[in-house]
């Protein structure tokens, strides 16, 4: 038997010829997209003898599915159990079995894109390898599940729901160690139990009360819940989400509007909330109120909020676009002001200096959605419940340094 090592290059003209000169082929492969092998497979599919295709991780293409459901020697591994993850691809010319076996697996991007690496085999039925890997894919063929309707429908269905999950597993968040080190309050190094450790202990003489915040992310969930549009509000309510009630107006009994970021009564945002807020509610829009919260989502809210400053040319900047984030969605976003932006972020391992709104989601949230405490489901415990609920918002109250 001879064997010669294919390129990713080599590895696609070889396989087409190879289907074109065959008299019969049995195919193993862990995924599959449209592709030149495939065309070329599916204009010679009366060579099949066996044709199974894996589905874990929802990788193959439904319309892979479909059109190879027409061949009586299709099958299909469901996405469950045991990863099915073989490459193999067999020819037969007689008693001549020639067979591609390596890391490619039958997709576009295998073919064309990935560092790939396989090996051609070239000898008879008489090779015990040979024969062993014929026999591997006529009993996982045997194995397999029909290519029925049902499947199809099932599989189109979670293969399309699915598409956000597969996005986020080819991105590479940028994950820093803590630039003072201090593994107790590095957000990446917490547990659930270690973040409410700090969420509760952090009542500096000065500092703000843990129930105090509640009570403001509290009022403000109730406020986003009535499904009221952010510019219908009535001022005061406006002013309270966005920070902008004042010193005097802020503090209220049980609860401190100033929490989260003050934003000051005056100025262009102030101005904004007061007199025009339909560019920042056109933004908040753009946030769900529940489910997940993306990057696409984050990018066309501040693309809105900067549209929303146009006076004198000013836009608005981190501590006000994030605050008006962590008044909506206080389990993903964290408001960054001068209270907290020096200690936060050296614990996030990023400079304070250079953290602004076209990095945040990248050196904050991102990393962020990685740490165990942020991943912890929801908890039982009535009161523990409301700090979850609230939990990234809440880093304010372990990186807040009073003034």
């Amino acid at each position: 038997m001879e064997v010669k090592f294919l390129s990713r290059v080599k590895t696609q003209t070889t396989l087409v010829a190879l289907v074109e000169s065959c008299d019969s082929m049995q195919w193993a492969v862990a995924w599959a997209t449209e592709n030149a092998v495939f065309e070329a497979a599916m204009k010679h599919s009366e060579k099949f003898e066996h044709f199974v295709v894996g589905t874990h991780m929802f990788q193959t293409q439904p319309e892979v599915l479909e059109r190879a459901a027409a061949l009586s020697a299709a099958a299909v591994v469901p996405p469950t159990g045991d990863l099915f993850h073989p490459k193999v691809y067999l020819f037969r010319n007689g008693q001549r079995i020639r067979c591609v076996v390596g890391s490619p697996n039958l997709t576009k991007a295998a073919m064309r894109r990935n560092v790939e690496a396989s090996v051609l085999l070239d000898g008879s039925s008489e090779d015990a390898a040979l024969a062993d890997l014929s026999r591997f894919v006529a009993e996982a063929w045997s194995g397999a599940d029909d290519l029925s309707p049902e499947f199809l429908y099932r599989y189109r269905h979670q293969y399309d729901a699915k598409e956000v999950v597969r996005e986020e597993l080819t991105k590479f968040a940028d994950v820093r160690l803590p630039l003072n080190r201090n593994t107790k309050r590095a957000p990446h190094d917490m547990s659930w139990a270690d973040y409410l450790v700090q969420v509760r202990s952090s009542s500096h003489p000065s500092a703000h009360l843990l129930n105090e915040r509640l009570g403001v992310l509290t009022n403000a969930r109730a406020l986003f819940a009535t499904g009221v549009s952010y510019a219908e509000w009535v001022e005061d309510d406006r002013k309270l989400v966005a920070g902008t009630l004042g010193r005097k107006k802020s503090q209220q009994p049980g609860v401190d509007y100033g929490l989260f970021g003050s934003m000051g009564a005056s100025g262009t945002f102030a101005n904004l909330v007061i007199e025009a807020p339909q560019g920042l509610s056109a933004a908040l829009d753009f946030i769900p109120l529940m489910g997940l919260v993306t990057q696409s989502d984050y990018d066309r809210y501040c693309e809105a909020f900067v549209a929303a400053f146009d006076q004198d040319g000013r836009v608005g900047g981190l501590p006000t676009a994030t605050r008006l984030l962590a008044m909506k969605r206080p389990d993903t976003f964290v408001c960054i002001d001068s209270a907290n932006r020096k200690d936060l972020c050296e614990n996030f391992g990023v400079s304070p200096s250079t953290t602004n709104l076209g990095n945040y989601w990248q050196r904050i949230i991102e990393p962020m959605q990685g740490d165990a405490w942020w991943r912890h489901p929801q908890p039982s415990n009535a009161a523990d419940v409301q700090i979850w609920l609230g939990r990234a918002a809440l880093l304010d109250a372990i990186y807040f340094t009073p003034r």
